[in-house]
């Protein structure tokens, strides 16, 4: 099964930038890699992160997104000590993620549309 998942850094904080964003992109590439994850595509916003995902079932999806998350979090908090996010507790992403399952169909579509992440600028409301 195919997902395309996103969650948010806590607080919407805009710091997937600079050697933030490729220590975090690494990080989710060596767990993918040792822990045989499939990341099809990825792609990050200042604040957020979109990934395609192929997962046998849900129970598995919510299993990578969580160690994901936590290895990743870990390993910038510490790398990066004067990274403040305004928390308690040293989070880095909020606990919460979104994901839609996808066709194979649309795989193409919604890797385009990933990649396309920081290309798309959207007028201030």
């Amino acid at each position: 099964m195919y997902y395309h998942v996103w969650f948010i850094t806590k607080y919407r904080k805009k710091v997937l930038e600079g050697k933030i964003n490729r220590k975090i992109r690494k990080y989710f590439l060596e767990v993918a890699r040792n822990k045989n994850y499939s990341i099809l595509e990825i792609e990050t916003e200042l604040d957020h992160v979109h990934m395609l995902i192929e997962a046998d079932d849900k129970k598995k999806l919510a299993d990578t997104i969580r160690v994901l998350k936590a290895v990743s979090a870990k390993k910038i908090l510490e790398e990066t000590p004067g990274l403040y996010l305004g928390n308690v507790g040293g989070h880095f992403w909020a606990p919460r993620y979104g994901y839609r399952e996808i066709s194979e169909k649309e795989i193409e579509q919604i890797r385009c549309y990933i990649r396309n992440q920081k290309t798309k600028r959207y007028p201030a409301r």
